[in-house]
C-alpha cells in the first residue's frame, strides 16, 4: 500500500506515535466506491422525499392537472381528517404489537437454534422461508386459510365443536390476525440476526454461569441478552420502522376494513392518492410528511433509549 508514514516522538520518551496520510487519489478511489449507492439513493429516496415536501404545499391531481399553490392548508386538512386519526391509531396498534412479539418470537427460538448442528441450521431456513416470500402471496393464502366458509382453520374449529368465526371480518379480531401474519412472517429475518449474534457471545460465560448453578432463564437473560444487545436494538429499530409503514398486509387481506378497522397511514396515503376520486395528490404528500415526521420522532427516541441502555 502506498502510504506516506511519519513518526513522531512522544515527550518522556514514549513510543512514537504512527500518523498515516492519505493521498487524495485514494479518496477518490473511495467516493467512487459509494458513488453507484449514492446514485441510488439520491434517486429513490432524497428526490421522492423532496418532491413530497414541495407537492405537499400544492393542490394536485394525479395526472398533475389545475395545479395551484396551497401552502399549509393541506396540512391544516390532516388533523382535521378523522380518517387520518383512526390509521394513525391503527398505525401504532400494529406497531406496538407486532414489533414485540415478532421480536420477541426471535429471542425466545433463539435459546434453541443458536447452535451448530445439522438440525437447527435446518430449523433456521425452515423459519427464515416465509419472511423471502411475497407479502402478497402470503396474504392470499392466508387469506383462504381464514375464510370463514372455505378456510382450512375455521373448519378444524367447526370439527372440535367451535363456532365458525370470521378472523378478518369481524372488526375486533381483523388487526390482531393481521398482526399475528406479519409476525409470523418476519420473525424469520429477525432470528437469522439474532442468532447470528448469540453464537458470537463467549461459551466460557455460560460455562462460568453453570458452574455457579445458573439456569437457562438465568443465563438468558444475564449473558445472552446484554451480549446480544446491539443486535437487539437494531432489530428494535428497523422493523419498528417498518411496521410504521404497513401496507400490504392490510391492504391484501382486509382492504383496510371492516369499518376501517384495519386501515394504516399509508394505506389512506394510496387511497387518497391513486385509489378514490378525486385524487388528491396534493393532500396524499401532506399525510406522507406527517408520517415521515411520526417516524423520525420515534426513531429518534429509540436510538437515544437504545444507546443509553447500550452505555
Amino acid at each position: 500500500m502506498n502510504e506516506n508514514i511519519s513518526r513522531e516522538k512522544a515527550p518522556g520518551g514514549a513510543p512514537a506515535t504512527i500518523k498515516k496520510k492519505y493521498r487524495p487519489q485514494q479518496q477518490k478511489s473511495a467516493y467512487l466506491f459509494i458513488l453507484p449507492s449514492m446514485l441510488i439513493l439520491t434517486v429513490f429516496v432524497f428526490v421522492p422525499l423532496f418532491a413530497s415536501f414541495i407537492i405537499s404545499l400544492l393542490d394536485m391531481n394525479i395526472f398533475m392537472q389545475d395545479v395551484s399553490f396551497a401552502g399549509f392548508k393541506n396540512f391544516a386538512r390532516v388533523f382535521q381528517d378523522d380518517r387520518v386519526r383512526g390509521a394513525t391509531w391503527n398505525t401504532f396498534y400494529f406497531a406496538i404489537l407486532e414489533v414485540p412479539l415478532q421480536i420477541g418470537i426471535a429471542l425466545l427460538l433463539s435459546i434453541y437454534v443458536a447452535k451448530n448442528n445439522r438440525y437447527t441450521r435446518a430449523l433456521r431456513s425452515i423459519y427464515y422461508l416465509p419472511f423471502v416470500c411475497s407479502m402478497t402471496a402470503v396474504g392470499i393464502v392466508w387469506s383462504m386459510l381464514l375464510d370463514p366458509n372455505l378456510g382450512i382453520l375455521p373448519y378444524l374449529l367447526r370439527c372440535i365443536g367451535i363456532e365458525s368465526i370470521s378472523f378478518l371480518k369481524d372488526p375486533d379480531l381483523a388487526m390482531p390476525t393481521v398482526i399475528v401474519v406479519s409476525a409470523w412472517k418476519g420473525f424469520g429475518y429477525t432470528l437469522t440476526l439474532i442468532t447470528a449474534a448469540v453464537l458470537n457471545v463467549p461459551s466460557s460465560l455460560y460455562e462460568a454461569a453453570e458452574m455457579d448453578g445458573a439456569n437457562t432463564w438465568q443465563k438468558f437473560t444475564h449473558i445472552t441478552i446484554p451480549g446480544i444487545w446491539p443486535t437487539v436494538s437494531f432489530c428494535i429499530v428497523t422493523t419498528t420502522i417498518s411496521a410504521l409503514q404497513m401496507f400490504d398486509q392490510a391492504y391484501v387481506m382486509t382492504q383496510g376494513g371492516p369499518l376501517n378497522r384495519t386501515e394504516t397511514l399509508v394505506q389512506y396515503i394510496y387511497d387518497r392518492g391513486f385509489q378514490t376520486a378525486p385524487y388528491d395528490l396534493g393532500y396524499a404528500s401532506a399525510i406522507s410528511v406527517y408520517l415521515f415526521a411520526i417516524i423520525a420522532i420515534i426513531t429518534f427516541v429509540l436510538r437515544k433509549f437504545i444507546l443509553e441502555r447500550g452505555e
